[in-house]
């Protein structure tokens, strides 16, 4: 009879010990807001959250690369705005200086001005953003334009100290898009284009030698080229942005999906998960009674 008692006891005190369990699962749940806290309580579903979070974290690092290099583009087209509106500048002084009503006096003030955008050139060349040098291609640790003064120099007006580099940021799986422009592109008249500085600075002496010939022929000509090369330049970055834009839509689409189908499997519904809670504690409160009146049965039995 003592046996069946202990049995009794012991089976009454696993109910209680699993009605505990269960009753603690429901309101880790409720406190937590998720139906996965321990790999226990879903094996198959804990390990497709932690796929879903992996895929999470890449899209996330692809979309603050893409985020990055929206901004390096927009950095460059400010400043190669800025390079369009010195070399407008300089035309608007080439046509003034040709005409026949300008003086020697004026096309040597002019001169003075035009070297002065010059120097503005050479700075914009050298702009940099977040501590790197934007037109050195791989070589940003040093300013990449210097100014030549002695006109037998080969590197005459201006010594290049970059090189054609291309940096790519990844914002996908296997796609890359590349996030600069060098100084050769812009400045040097890379691939049979205009050597920019030396555009400029050739206006700077025929304007102060009153070269009205050369103003109105190879300058006006080489000058029209430059622009057109800096907008050419403008007009790849412009891509590049739309480009971005679509990438930067479709990384926000897959985040909010993979976000959606986290939720799915790892969120509880809270409003049903306070209900089991509740039940389960009513379960566990039985089981506690029932335990209590075998142990009580069994001490009473045990005493006659």
């Amino acid at each position: 009879m003592r046996v069946t008692n202990s049995t009794m006891i012991n089976k009454a005190i696993r109910n209680v010990d699993g009605a505990f369990r269960r009753y603690i699962e429901h309101q880790e749940k409720v406190a937590s807001g998720r139906s996965i806290n321990h790999l226990s309580d879903d094996p198959h579903g804990a390990a497709r959250a932690v796929r879903l979070r992996s895929v999470l974290r890449g899209v996330e690092q692809y979309k603050r690369n893409a985020e990055n290099a929206d901004i390096s583009v927009r950095t460059y087209d400010d400043n190669l705005n800025k390079v369009g509106s010195i070399l407008n500048r300089v035309r608007e002084l080439v046509v003034r200086g040709a005409t026949d009503s300008a003086t020697p006096t004026e096309r040597e003030a002019m001169a003075v001005e035009v070297r002065e955008l010059f120097d503005e050139l050479v700075h914009a060349g050298n702009a940099s953003h977040l501590g790197v040098y934007m037109y050195a291609g791989y070589k940003t640790g040093r300013s990449p334009f210097e100014a030549v003064d002695d006109i037998g120099d080969v590197n005459w007006p201006v010594r290049y100290f970059g090189d054609s580099g291309v940096n790519r940021t990844e914002v996908g799986p296997g796609l890359t898009l590349e996030i600069n422009i060098t100084g050769e592109q812009v400045f040097m008249g890379e691939g049979g284009g205009v050597n920019v500085f030396k555009a400029v600075r050739q206006i700077e002496q025929h304007l102060a030698g009153s070269d009205v010939p050369e103003l109105t022929g190879s300058d006006l000509a080489n000058l029209d080229g430059a622009i057109n090369q800096v907008l050419k330049c403008r007009a790849e970055l412009g891509g590049r942005g739309s480009r971005l834009e679509l990438v930067t839509n479709r990384l926000e689409s897959d985040s909010v999906s993979i976000t959606e189908l986290l939720s799915k499997t790892e969120d509880v519904d809270l409003a049903e998960a306070i209900m089991r809670l509740a039940e389960q504690e009513v379960v566990y409160q039985a089981a506690l009674a029932a335990a209590a009146r075998s142990v009580q049965a069994g001490l009473l039995q045990y005493l006659k």
